[in-house]
């Protein structure tokens, strides 16, 4: 976050970021525009401003605004330049109006000017690593958290986040070292036995993968992710009343995961029940599954749908 700034009288900046954190977000806006007003060249009040317009769901319009200021190419009357943290908030901007591509370019603006600060790097890496993962490119995302965890191995996002794209890649000998040190960092961890749950998925263990996703969703309470991993794992033990009941909970919890509609329907086509796998089948692809995740959607509509899309 971006302070607004020395040049701005100190009681109405903790108002400011009081009225965010409460989520009173007019009045927050109104004391943001007080603040433009009164200190016209400085970017932390325009920046604040943006933030509250993300958090009230208009990034498009923040990311508008910082754009106009930042994209001037001149100096303010504070004489201020651009710094690795502005770009990062810019970056942020654009991530939450889902431009992640723009956002991209502004994280590689904020991490050529980052400077001396550790934290400040790390910030930028996680999230450029974060956008990157939108648009697949789990390569990138990667190297980022290679970076980010060499400066910090202990760093519990940046492992999360190099899990997930090494779940993408299927580096399953990459992602046991990174497991492991997890473990015994973060041993109460659900996440951690979820994704370690999720390696023994993938090499067909699903009583152990099972036992693991139960101890994750005892750690971690209701997780829409770890209710669809041993749903699945049930479905490959045939459980199949056990594995509707699992994906169900799954849907409840992220009616927006278009992997919990492939494995329900997956369920449904084992129930001999192909109305129901088929609608949600064509759920799956409204919901992005080909853009994620590859053609096997697509594959059992053609396969059960009477190759219908």
């Amino acid at each position: 976050m971006v302070s607004i700034g020395q040049n701005t009288d100190s009681m109405r900046s903790v108002d400011a970021y009081k009225y965010l954190d409460q989520k009173e977000y007019d009045k927050a806006l109104s004391l943001a525009d007080t603040l433009i007003a009164q200190y016209p060249g400085y970017a932390g009040c325009v920046i604040f401003k943006a933030t509250v317009l993300g958090a009230m769901g208009n990034g498009k319009a923040g990311n508008k605004l910082i754009n106009k200021f930042m994209d001037k190419g001149e100096l303010h009357p504070r004489g201020e330049v651009f710094s690795a943290a502005f770009y990062m908030e810019r970056g942020d901007s654009k991530a939450q109006a889902k431009l992640y591509r723009y956002a991209i370019s502004d994280y590689n603006k904020a991490y050529v000017s980052v400077g001396n600060s550790t934290q400040l790097l790390k910030d930028v890496l996680m999230g450029r690593s974060r956008a990157e993962y939108a648009i697949h490119k789990y390569n990138s995302v990667h190297t980022d958290m290679q970076e980010l965890l060499a400066k910090d191995s202990t760093d519990f996002s940046a492992l999360t986040m190099m899990f997930n794209a090494l779940n993408m890649l299927d580096n399953t000998d990459e992602i046991m070292i990174y497991l492991d040190r997890a473990m015994r960092l973060y041993p109460d961890s659900d996440i951690v036995y979820g994704n370690l749950a999720y390696r023994y998925q993938n090499a067909g263990d699903y009583k152990k993968a099972i036992e693991l996703n139960n101890k994750a969703l005892e750690l971690g309470g209701d997780n829409l992710y770890h209710f669809n991993n041993r749903g699945f794992e049930k479905y490959k033990l045939n459980d199949l009343a056990g594995a509707l009941a699992d994906i169900n909970r799954s849907i409840e919890l992220g009616p927006y995961n278009s992997f919990a509609f492939k494995n329900r329907a997956l369920v449904y086509i084992a129930m001999k029940e192909n109305g129901k796998a088929c609608a949600d089948l064509h759920t799956a692809i409204e919901l992005g599954f080909a853009q994620q995740y590859g053609d096997e959607v697509d594959e059992l509509i053609k396969s059960n749908c009477g190759g219908k899309q």
